[in-house]
């Protein structure tokens, strides 16, 4: 009796053993399938997150090329679309700022940049041209400021330009010794920078040191020929300095450059108080 109650109790152990193992490999082709499942999702889902990338990337240099021809409307509407695709890229944010500036729109273009400053890591180009916006509205602290946050971003290139917007920001101060500081280190980063050779030359200017800001001056309109707002400021001051037919030629040259600008109107209001 004892030996038929141990055969059967060893059947019985056996066959609870192989029970055993057949759920445990349903359980294993359960998860095996719940795994394939949940990684086909997952492409699925970043081949969807990878062509939402791609669109609102095209949308974006579309944008761009809109923003070159002056056609405001369109490249608001394209860039608005890579931010209903990708909300929280800040170069998306900057470029709908650009697009508000270039319009005269400076409060939608504080609140886009405001938008790209919320991101964890924000590029240092957004905060080069958000100083230039601040400059644009006489916030010349916080220019200074969000500029020098660009120079103190490891990955920033362009140096000479954050240097400039500050430089420019001391001049409107009239902290002329500091204003001239940061726009030497500009041209020394960029030497062909024609900005920084005109403020240059400006700081000059008012500091009485005359020879070299017409030589700033110069460098200006070397660096960029077809820049009115420098041969302004050399015409003045060649007027200032008696130079009458150097300045004529200078006005003129506004005019040609410019016809329809601000600097137009003012060079024909002083060619005509030259005219004899």
């Amino acid at each position: 009796m004892m030996e038929i109650h141990w055969w059967r109790a060893g059947v019985s152990v056996s066959t609870m053993g192989e029970k055993s193992m057949k759920r445990t490999r349903s359980r294993q082709r359960s998860i095996w399938v719940v795994t394939c499942l949940i990684s086909a999702w997952m492409l699925l889902g970043c081949g969807s997150s990878q062509q939402l990338r791609l669109q609102a990337d095209d949308n974006y240099r579309v944008a761009q090329q809109y923003l070159g021809d002056n056609s405001y409307l369109l490249a608001e509407q394209e860039i608005r679309k890579s931010l209903d695709a990708i909300p929280d890229d800040p170069h998306y944010f900057e470029l709908l700022a650009l697009i508000y500036q270039a319009e005269g729109r400076l409060k939608h273009a504080d609140e886009a940049y405001r938008a790209a400053l919320r991101h964890q890591d924000v590029p240092p180009s957004v905060l080069v041209n958000y100083s230039s916006l601040l400059l644009l509205q006489g916030r010349y602290d916080e220019a200074i400021s969000i500029a020098q946050r660009a120079l103190e971003h490891p990955n920033y290139d362009k140096p000479a330009l954050a240097h400039t917007n500050i430089g420019l920001a001391y001049l409107k101060k009239a902290d002329l010794s500091s204003a001239a500081e940061h726009l030497r280190t500009a041209l020394d980063y960029y030497p062909n920078l024609p900005e920084a050779h005109h403020n240059l030359g400006l700081v000059y200017a008012r500091s009485g040191k005359y020879n070299e800001a017409i030589l700033s001056f110069r460098e200006a309109i070397r660096t960029r020929p077809s820049y009115p707002e420098a041969y302004v400021s050399l015409a003045q001051l060649l007027l200032e300095e008696g130079r009458n037919q150097e300045a004529r030629d200078a006005f003129e040259r506004v005019i040609d450059l410019a016809p329809d600008s601000t600097f137009a109107i003012a060079s024909r209001r002083q060619l005509q108080q030259l005219t004899p």
